[in-house]
């Protein structure tokens, strides 16, 4: 026996109606004023289009006091939205030796750029002046150029100082 041909149309555009209706349901599609689950929120974050940076010794942030300037710098970026990188020196511990890291960050583009670490620091202090654009942040007192802060702390303050320090840089960086 032959269905006539509006029946057999009929009959696929119910089965395929069921079966997306049923894939839906499958899948917890949330149709509006129904109780189904809804998709969480997107979790990608924005950043703003500057980089503060951490140069530290040959350890990196496994070195204690370099771990709580990187732990002040994620907090900065968290309330900044700014990228934070560092960049560890390797070799010896020497200003000449950190010269060309600083180098690497500043043709990176890091606006702001914190320095951890005695050789470290006084690479930051030889040089800033030479880039009155980017935000130098070092740890203890220093004479230095006025784009360049020295944080005076607690051994129990530096993360909170550098916070503060790279969040003040992030925003004059234009962040």
């Amino acid at each position: 026996m032959r269905l006539p041909g509006r029946w057999v149309w009929v009959t696929v555009s119910v089965v395929v109606v069921a079966g997306v209706a049923l894939g839906l349901a499958v899948w917890g599609v949330r149709w509006p004023g129904s109780g189904g689950r809804s998709l969480p929120p997107p979790r990608a974050r924005v950043y703003e289009n500057v980089d503060a940076c951490l140069l530290t010794g040959a350890r990196g942030v496994a070195d204690p006091a370099a771990a709580q300037v990187w732990a002040g710098m994620e907090a900065a970026s968290r309330t900044t939205t700014a990228r934070v990188s560092y960049l560890a020196v390797t070799g010896p511990g020497t200003e000449a030796q950190a010269v060309p890291y600083l180098g690497s960050l500043l043709v990176s583009n890091c606006r702001v750029i914190v320095a951890s670490g005695a050789a470290e620091r006084a690479a930051v202090l030889a040089d800033a002046a030479r880039f009155p654009g980017t935000r130098f942040v070092v740890t203890g007192p220093a004479t230095a150029p006025a784009n360049v802060t020295a944080l005076a702390f607690t051994t129990s303050g530096l993360e909170a100082a550098v916070a503060a320090a790279v969040e003040s840089g992030v925003r004059a960086a234009g962040g």
